[in-house]
């Protein structure tokens, strides 16, 4: 395959994840604010959640030069319309339409028409200003960008041929999920930790929402009780990664903020956890260079479809040991581990690795370069 049909799929992949990860935070994040009423000290927490919103999608920087404030009536504006922000929906979804104009002949028809047809709706959408105001509107709004994602997703799944092509767009939407979902987590953990701090006496920690003294807890459990218990919160994490369902079907419990982020970041059973988008991700690069451990997640019903060949990585294969690195990290970690270092710092090196590996797939595949002699006559 061509390295620009390659690269243009995995930044569909990238740009179309990026869309529905948008639209399912603004969404959660604008209903959450609405319901902390109009006191002072409201109107301060609802400013910290948008500000949260904007350091999540890494615009910050972009958005105070343009907006002196942030709030429900600049921030989800400038993360859905926006031209000047890159990583707004309109222009997410701008630039995957572009990457499948250029290469209409290597996608199916449906594809293209479901892309196009749905950034002409949002161009129509910002050029006549009929944005939603109401917060129904709002809510369905968001709810059509999230459908969109899904036909997309769907129609690919069903009409494109499991080659090269497939695996590229699936490791592109598959790492933009594990960024995505380790930068919420990360935000969000922070964002409730400042707020413990202020709120909570010292000695004590809350947990599901109860209080307990930090006399009572075991040698164990030491380890993990400095975890920020607004249950309020949290259910907005689990809302924003439509993990609600999930949480109770897995753990058959209260929401407890431990639990929540197990799940959102160890579980290898729900598609929107670290682990399991990694994990996507590392059996996609491995089809891709011909690697047996692909077999291990069963993207290939023939074990005797790769070659003895290919049981050994060649040292180009950077983004492949860098992902099944952080891969095997994941499977063999357990929670109690991830809280005994500072769970900030653990989902900050998750998202330098998600960001190296994506470098790596950058210079690896797309970047031009001379191939060496073994690469031409292998």
């Amino acid at each position: 395959m061509l390295s620009r049909i390659a690269e243009s799929l995995y930044w569909i992949g990238r740009y179309v994840e990026r869309a529905e990860d948008t639209a399912r935070i603004t969404d959660v994040n604008y209903h959450h604010t609405l319901e902390m009423g109009a006191s002072p000290e409201a109107r301060e927490r609802r400013r910290q959640q948008w500000e949260a919103l904007v350091l999540i999608v890494g615009e910050a920087p972009r958005f105070f030069t343009l907006h002196d404030r942030a709030d429900e009536e600049t921030v989800p504006p400038y993360l859905t319309f926006a031209t000047e922000n890159p990583h707004s929906i309109v222009s997410c979804v701008a630039r995957a339409r572009e990457n499948a104009r250029t290469m209409r002949h290597q996608i199916a028809s449906e594809m293209w028409e479901v892309l196009n047809r749905f950034h002409l709706e949002l161009q129509r959408l910002r050029e006549s200003s009929e944005t939603p105001v109401s917060a129904e509107n709002v809510h369905l709004f968001y709810r059509s960008i999230k459908e969109f994602s899904h036909l997309f997703q769907g129609i690919t799944d069903s009409t494109m041929p499991r080659e090269e092509g497939w695996y590229f767009l699936q490791a592109g939407k598959f790492l933009e999920r594990a960024e995505k979902t380790a930068r919420a987590l990360d935000v969000k953990y922070h964002l409730l930790a400042r707020d413990e701090g202020l709120r909570a006496p010292s000695g004590q920690h809350e947990d599901s929402g109860l209080r307990v003294e930090s006399s009572t807890l075991s040698p164990e459990s030491s380890v993990l009780s400095p975890v920020p218990g607004d249950w309020d919160q949290w259910l907005a994490v689990l809302r924003s990664l439509s993990a609600y369902e999930a949480y109770h079907k897995i753990y058959r419990s209260t929401v407890r903020p431990r639990s929540v982020i197990e799940m959102l970041t160890l579980s290898p059973i729900f598609p929107r956890s670290i682990r399991f988008a990694i994990g996507e991700v590392d059996a996609a690069l491995a089809r891709i260079a011909g690697g047996l451990r692909a077999e291990d997640v069963g993207l290939s019903n023939d074990p005797s479809s790769l070659s003895p060949q290919s049981f050994v990585l060649r040292p180009s294969h950077e983004a492949e040991r860098a992902v099944g690195r952080l891969h095997s990290a994941l499977a063999y970690q357990r929670v109690e581990e991830v809280f005994a270092v500072d769970l900030h710092d653990y989902l900050l090196d998750i998202q330098r690795q998600c960001f190296q590996i994506g470098e790596h797939i950058q210079a690896q595949y797309f970047a031009p370069r001379i191939l060496r002699a073994e690469e031409v006559i292998t």
